[in-house]
């Protein structure tokens, strides 16, 4: 008997945190719906008592077939969850059949069977004409590799001219949310020590776009799909995102099978956004050729602008560059398949035993395969070649290896962009570099040799190349140098330009 009035207890308690968490999401949404037409609350009124008043106002309003958006917030309110789109049509096809007293009890009756999809204890913060940006992986992470890089260079540069409202998913993927002090520091402040604040942390709050703008500069999580598409497409509110790549379907075979099947759950997403900013000329050629197949489906198509990333390194220090008397070759990029390490190790080997003298060092975290690449070191290694097997580094290691080198060598078979070929070229350091795609439009600036990367023999020819005629390598150095800067601030400018409409500007 004991344990049973134990239960009651707690799911009062919960059923009354429930009641005030919806009457706080059914408020703040009215407010958005109604305006000035919105209900003051009274205070002191009964846990309850302002559900039952606001919910059939907002019930009423949905009603109405062309407002999509109107049902997409009001389902968001009571659910404490975006709609997917097939349960956003089910309840608009509810309303248009239903008596708004039976819609009314309908919806309080699924309410105290508290459903587990939702996130129905948590209070909500409606950005109206605003612009929120969903950082989830970044924040989530402390991976530092180009997109995440992308997010955070931008993020703060935006913050610090624009509201904008930072983002994460609830652990269900069923709604955005505001960031923990962590995940901040992660987004805004990575590599830099931040202040401690004080312990009293204010509870995460579920976030709400009306009439706004949804910026994705990451790749957003596949179990996000649906309800962003549903975003994008129902609820009023503009989705826009960078484009990268599409490598996980143009250059399937370079990449894992579940990588395909995440990134046609992600054109879902892309199909219903309305900007889209690749970052180089290939990578708007794929998105446009994406976003003009969508006429078959009857669907608008996004628009498209060329945003190219930056070519921006941070100040240099003397003190800390390196040099030895063996000329030292880097080649950075994630251990990955398509990166094309491998290639790079080989001509390296072949270049050693007709005599050149020089270390190659690679620099990057393992990837989705590191076997065939790993073997190759142990046994280049073993037969005492110069291999420096660094791994993931901090930026100033990075930085200091770019400036250090005699050249960097990049020869992936497919990039969106190749942000190794620009940071080396930023530093001063010539390339070597893929002859096709994003990476032959970063070398047509100057400061690059190119080689076809599938062919052992041309990529080995243009390492002795640059080891050997020091005349290219002088004049490459000071093309790099001459190169034209691109900072991460104009980056962040344009971008900002690309995906926030105008009239969505706050």
């Amino acid at each position: 008997m004991g344990r049973s009035q134990d239960e009651t207890r707690v799911q009062e308690r919960r059923a009354d945190v429930v009641l005030r968490a919806l009457e706080q999401r059914l408020d703040a949404v009215c407010a958005a719906v109604l305006g000035s037409d919105a209900p003051a609350r009274t205070e002191g009124e009964p846990v309850g008592r302002v559900a039952a008043r606001l919910l059939p106002m907002l019930l009423a309003r949905c009603a109405d077939p062309e407002r999509a958006d109107v049902r997409w917030i009001t389902w968001t309110a009571i659910r404490g969850a975006y709609p997917t789109a097939s349960e956003l049509i089910e309840f608009g096809r509810f309303i248009a059949l239903a008596s708004l007293r039976h819609a009314e009890s309908v919806m309080f009756e699924e309410l105290l069977r508290f459903p587990s999809t939702g996130n129905l204890e948590m209070e909500i913060e409606v950005v109206h004409q605003g612009v929120v940006v969903d950082v989830d992986f970044t924040a989530r992470n402390d991976t530092h590799t180009g997109i995440h890089r992308v997010v955070r260079e931008v993020l703060p540069r935006w913050s610090t001219v624009h509201p904008i409202t930072a983002a994460a998913w609830t652990d269900s993927y069923t709604a955005l949310r505001t960031l923990d002090p962590t995940e901040r520091g992660r987004v805004f402040h990575h590599g830099r020590a931040v202040e401690a604040r004080s312990s009293t942390v204010a509870p995460q709050r579920l976030v709400v776009p009306w009439q706004s703008t949804i910026v994705l500069p990451d790749v957003p999580n596949a179990a996000a799909s649906d309800r962003l598409g549903t975003i994008g497409s129902m609820s009023g509110n503009d989705l826009s995102l960078i484009g990268y790549d599409m490598i996980p379907v143009t250059s399937a075979e370079t990449r894992p099978f579940a990588d395909a099947l995440g990134f046609a759950q992600y054109l879902t997403v892309v199909k219903h956004a309305r900007n889209i900013a690749a970052i180089s000329r290939s990578a708007t050629t794929e998105f446009s050729g994406f976003a003009s197949s969508l006429a078959a489906q009857g669907l608008p198509e996004p628009t498209v602008r060329e945003v190219v990333l930056t070519e921006d390194a941070p100040p240099h220090h003397e003190a800390v560059v390196r040099r030895t008397g063996r000329p030292r070759v880097v080649c950075v990029g994630s251990r990955e398949p398509h990166k094309n390490q491998r290639t790079v190790l080989h001509g390296a080997e072949r270049l050693w035993r007709e005599g050149l003298d020089f270390e190659l060092e690679l620099i990057g975290g393992d990837g989705w395969s590191v076997d065939g690449l790993e073997r190759a070191i142990a046994r280049a290694q073993s037969l005492g070649f110069p291999v420096l097997d660094t791994g993931r580094v901090d930026d100033d290691y990075l930085w200091e290896a770019l400036r250090s080198a005699e050249f960097t060598v990049f020869v992936s078979l497919h990039e969106g962009y190749g942000l190794p070929v620009a940071d080396s070229l930023a530093c001063g350091t010539p390339v070597i570099t893929s002859n096709f795609g994003s990476q032959q439009e970063i070398a047509e600036g100057g400061g690059c040799l190119t080689v076809d990367p599938r062919s052992d023999a041309s990529v080995t020819d243009g390492m002795r190349r640059l080891l050997t005629d020091a005349a290219l390598l002088q004049q490459l150095r000071a093309e790099a140098v001459a190169r034209p800067a691109r900072t991460w601030d104009q980056y962040a400018d344009e971008l900002w330009h690309a995906l926030v409409p105008a009239e969505r500007t706050p």
